[in-house]
């Protein structure tokens, strides 16, 4: 581009890929409260139900969740109270989540290409994760939250990107943002979990879901992570469809995982995840 400098490719990773350098857009006001009060086991649905209605946004993306197949409802609903009651509390923190998280990934200026795709692998892998806790008895709803959030180092990576050339009026090379994409996002979710003021029981299952063998405290929650992210790439919710063989991965034989749960999921998994884009982010059906 006109006026532009490109970085050299040989320019050390270390010159743009500093945390301390760049600030991670924060969390709506509304929403961390809402987040809040839904994490809250004493949480009033009365009192969650009135936060959700000051915000618009939020309040019709809970009215078509309640009112989604994967709610299957069997009345339609159309308070905010009821909402509440039918997705419950961890329900309606997760969804609060998901908008969040996605409304700060579609700066074209900032993710280009990356922010839509990230979305849609996150939500698929979301929703995957839910799926593996069931079969191995661990908190649905908390995997829910990890799953979304596993790659969420890119998103630090990408802004780091970003600032650098804002400062310096230097572009990092493609190549070398795909690299660090790679080699360093896991490790960045943490940093990224922290400054959002997180649960710290997320950061290992996020840091750990390309290698669950290196959880020292939530081994099977990181391997429930990894796991969903492999089978988010099996099926290409965000990204090219992975011929990887996850049958002959030791992780499924060691959670239980049989070619029988894996064609049922087959079956369905395309769908769910696009009840899950319409009524979580409002994505019109592919």
């Amino acid at each position: 581009m006109d006026g532009e400098q490109v970085a050299s490719p040989a320019a050390p990773i270390a010159e743009w890929l500093t945390p301390q350098n760049t600030a991670i857009p924060v969390l709506p006001a509304l929403a961390g409260r809402v987040i809040e009060v839904a994490s809250d086991p004493d949480v009033s649905l009365v009192q969650l139900a009135n936060l959700i209605g000051k915000d618009q946004v939020l309040a019709s993306r809970l009215l078509q969740l309640a009112n989604s197949a994967y709610c299957a409802p069997m009345q339609e609903i159309a308070t905010i109270p009821d909402a509440v009651v039918r997705v419950g509390a961890d329900g309606v923190r997760n969804m609060v989540f998901t908008v969040c998280f996605s409304s700060r990934m579609y700066d074209p200026s900032i993710y280009g290409d990356h922010g839509s795709l990230l979305i849609e692998h996150g939500i698929g892998t979301a929703y995957l994760a839910r799926m593996v806790a069931e079969l191995v008895d661990e908190d649905e709803d908390e995997a829910f939250l990890y799953g979304l959030l596993h790659d969420i180092g890119k998103l630090l990576i990408l802004k780091l990107a970003y600032d650098y050339k804002r400062r310096s009026g230097t572009t990092v090379p493609a190549e070398e943002v795909a690299t660090a994409l790679e080699q360093h996002h896991a490790s960045f979710g943490g940093i990224t979990l922290k400054r959002w003021g997180l649960p710290l029981t997320l950061e290992e299952p996020i840091r750990c879901h390309h290698d669950y063998r290196s959880a020292s405290t939530a081994p099977r929650k990181a391997m429930v992570v990894y796991l969903a992210n492999r089978l988010s790439h099996r099926y290409g919710f965000g990204c090219d469809p992975d011929a990887y063989n996850i049958l002959g991965d030791a992780a499924c034989r060691e959670v239980g995982l049989n070619a029988a749960w894996l064609s049922e999921n087959d079956g369905r998994a395309q769908g769910l995840f696009e009840v899950a884009r319409q009524s979580l982010i409002g994505a019109p059906k592919r």
